[in-house]
């Protein structure tokens, strides 16, 4: 019996991947070691004080084993990470006990277990069992009380015990006696091909003479519904039974497999990935196969390689993954978007959730989804540049461009169509249609509107407008309805001016726009009136903002230059090399001072009319390319992507050309400042008939809207919270004062975070 014990003790260490086993008999108190297996050493005096106490104990199992002081002394010096612990059986007032350790701490999953439950019976009978008589006899009593399905069989393949489990697995009428067993025992593979009876488990460890565990097979009942059977062939051999024989059981997985059938028939036709970690994110317990689809991968590599998604990531996203990763450390539900490159250097957005997995108010794992946004992140940047390109073509149109309601409001008006009736956009969106048309003119407008909201083509009709003024404009409208699944949502329109048209008011239209324009004029003068006082206390505001500001530009240089020359007089034997290099620091400080009490200077005389335009005639484009050109290798270092578009022409003005190369180099050097790395820069240059155009656009902070009209005031600077923008704020009026003073137009377009535009038109004489 004992050389049968080593044999099943070595196949439990084989199953479970433990390191060592033994079996002790115990009473209270006592304890005797019947068998062993593994590297153990017995005789160690921490085992024995183990045996001992855990033979007092009444309870026997894993978890009263792993409480013991005497166990926890003893796994700390022999490294163990798991155990199991079991009571065998008991005969008359002795126990015998199962005991197995691992430096695993994954050897004790369900399907072990049930394998060392069979293990165990089979031990169990062999300890009560009376190995005399016949054969069969003897495997009757051996293994009559074993719950689990199995058949005990020879080296000759021949079937010599079989328990009532095996019949129910097998779906074989019970009367079938032992010698026909093997006619119904039909094994296929997980494809459903059959074996060969050569193939079948408990052949194959009669040939070998060693136990074949862990095989999973397909049969079929006889009303031919498919079961799964996982099968362990045990071979043994004692002095009882020196021949040997094969003790196979089985176990009836047909729900965990098709579960797991169903689980990979539904995840394979999830196109995202679905996936399974450990806490930190990095390590891969399970990945779908749509990973390969997604990123190149398949899932072998991202299991064999746990960094291999990770460092694809663009280092500018990294910071943020980790604090992804940090939060569902902590327990927290997460999604998080990012840009990786994935195994063909392609660029792939991807929207990545996560869930941690919490036991014992500790995160175990980490599951989730991932999903490819690459195409959805192209329309979204699609989208925004048609929403531009519509933004632009809509504000920069002459025609009244608007769009109403169902209940016939104004949703949205363009700024010129606004202009065009005195009225700016703000003071026409929410209000009615009818507000801006005669009286008279409304039932005509009434019936118009039920006509386009009627028709799916485009309608047109004339309508009279009054403007802020109280004049009549008349409009060639175009209009159709807009719909949302099916339902009318409002009226899309543009709308054209054809006052000119008419010859009758050929006349009364040319005055009515000098009417206009006096009363915008006055209008703009009015707005001036009432903001004066206001405009007189922020110039104190802004005065005493303006001293600060040229102290500050004045104290530090002045402090270069005091510091240097304070180090020069103070050491007489400075060496002269550093002398040098402080004489030049103070030089270049000097002039950097100098420049700029000039600058002010020069502003100041402009603001008096003091100053006198030193003008020529020269090339105005040839001065824009120089210019232009110049900036490029600044912008270029600091990370920002410059682009020139000057045309090769000649353009021969009267003018002062070092005080616009000023203004030109002023706006060129504000767009560098405000545009931060990896933004765009473009110089833009069209030449008309008697004005050149040229527009500085880029994509950096851009201005609050309430302040664009402020930034050619004396001393404003856009100082935006958290930031201080070096400077005295005098740039951008002395460029305005230059532009003026060569009766040119310079406006700002600008957007907060998006960028700002600024266009400068300048006459040929």
């Amino acid at each position: 019996m004992e050389r049968g014990l080593t044999k099943i003790l070595e196949l439990i260490n084989k199953l479970c991947r433990s390191s060592f086993s033994y079996v002790i008999k115990a009473d209270t108190g006592n304890a005797s070691i019947l068998d062993s297996c593994g590297n153990l050493d017995m005789d160690q005096p921490g085992l024995a004080v183990l045996n001992k106490e855990l033979s007092a104990r009444k309870n026997i199992s894993s978890a009263v084993l792993k409480k013991l002081k005497s166990y926890k002394s003893f796994a700390k010096a022999n490294s163990i990470k798991s155990c199991y612990a079991d009571v065998i059986c008991s005969k008359g007032a002795d126990r015998y006990l199962l005991l197995i350790f691992s430096k695993r701490a994954d050897s004790f999953s369900k399907a072990a277990i049930g394998k060392i439950k069979l293990a165990q019976e089979i031990i169990a009978e062999q300890l009560h069992a009376d190995k005399t008589g016949d054969g069969n006899l003897y495997y009757v009593e051996t293994f009559k009380n074993v719950h689990i399905p199995f058949i005990v069989s020879n080296l000759k393949n021949d079937i010599k015990f079989s328990n009532p489990a095996f019949y129910e697995v097998f779906d074989i009428n019970k009367t079938t006696g032992e010698e026909n067993i093997l006619d119904f025992i039909v094994l296929h593979d997980e494809k459903g091909e059959k074996l060969d009876f050569e193939q079948y488990p408990f052949v194959r460890a009669a040939r070998e003479k060693k136990s074949v565990t862990d095989e999973i097979y397909k049969i079929y009942t006889q009303d031919n519904n498919d079961r799964w059977i996982r099968a362990a062939s045990i071979y043994i051999s004692d002095e009882e039974s020196p021949e040997g024989h094969i003790v196979t059981g089985f176990w009836d997985i047909t729900k965990m497999v098709k579960s797991e059938l169903y689980f990979k028939e539904a995840t394979k036709s999830i196109q995202s990935v679905l996936f399974s970690t450990d806490s930190t994110g990095s390590e891969y317990y399970f990945i779908t196969k749509a990973v390969q689809r997604v990123f190149g991968y398949s899932p072998e590599d991202v299991y064999n390689n746990r960094f291999v998604l990770i460092r694809r990531i663009y280092p500018e996203y990294f910071f943020r993954f980790k604090e992804f990763v940090r939060d569902l450390q902590n327990g927290k539900e997460r999604t998080i978007e990012y840009k990786l490159k994935d195994k063909f250097n392609n660029d792939r957005y991807v929207r990545h959730s996560g869930i941690p997995i919490i036991e014992n108010k500790r995160v175990v794992r980490i599951v989730g989804i991932i999903y490819d946004i690459t195409n959805e992140k192209m329309y979204q940047e699609k989208l925004t540049r048609s929403e531009e390109k519509f933004r632009m073509l809509v504000e920069t149109a002459d025609d009244l461009i608007f769009s109403l309601n169902s209940a016939g409001y104004f949703v949205m008006v363009n700024e010129n169509g606004a202009l065009s009736l005195g009225h700016v956009s703000d003071e026409m969106i929410g209000r009615h249609f009818l507000e801006f048309v005669p009286e008279e003119d409304k039932p005509d407008i009434a019936v118009a509107f039920q006509k386009i909201l009627g028709s799916d083509n485009i309608t047109t009709f004339e309508a009279n407008f009054i403007d802020k003024f109280g004049n009549k404009v008349i409009f060639e409208i175009q209009a159709r309805p807009t719909k949302t699944d099916g339902q009318i949502t409002g009226m899309l329109g543009i709308g054209r001016d054809i006052t000119k048209r008419l010859k009758d008011e050929s006349k009364l239209r040319e005055l009515n726009q000098k009417i206009m324009e006096a009363n915008r004029i006055i209008s703009i003068e009015r707005d001036r009136a009432k903001h004066q006082i206001s405009v007189l206390e922020e110039l104190n505001t802004l005065k005493n903002d303006f001293v600060s500001n040229v102290s500050h530009e004045l104290r530090t240089p002045l402090a270069s230059i005091v510091g240097f020359a304070e180090t020069i007089v103070s050491d007489p034997e400075l060496p002269r090399e550093m002398i040098i290099e402080f004489n030049e620091i103070i030089l270049t400080e000097s002039k950097r001072l100098a420049r700029f009490i000039n600058d002010v200077l020069d502003f100041s005389k402009l603001e008096s009319g003091v100053a006198e335009l030193n003008k020529s005639n020269f090339d105005l484009i040839e001065l824009y390319k120089e210019i232009a050109l110049s900036f490029k290798k600044q912008s270029e270092s600091k990370g920002i992507a410059y682009s020139v578009e000057i045309p090769e022409a000649e353009f021969i003005i009267n003018g002062d050309k070092e005080r616009l190369s000023k203004a030109f180099s002023n706006i060129i050097a504000n767009a560098i400042k405000f545009t931060k790395k990896g933004g765009r820069i473009s110089v833009v240059t069209q030449t008309f008939l008697n004005e050149v155009e040229m527009v500085v656009s880029d994509t950096g902070t851009g201005i609050p809207q309430k302040d664009v009209n402020k930034v050619f005031e004396k001393f404003y600077k856009n100082n935006r919270a958290g930031t201080q923008i070096p400077g005295a704020g005098i740039g951008l009026a002395q460029t305005k004062k230059i532009i003026d003073l060569h009766k040119g137009l310079i406006q700002i377009k600008s957007e907060l975070d998006r960028g700002t535009s600024v266009i400068i038109r300048l006459p040929k004489n």
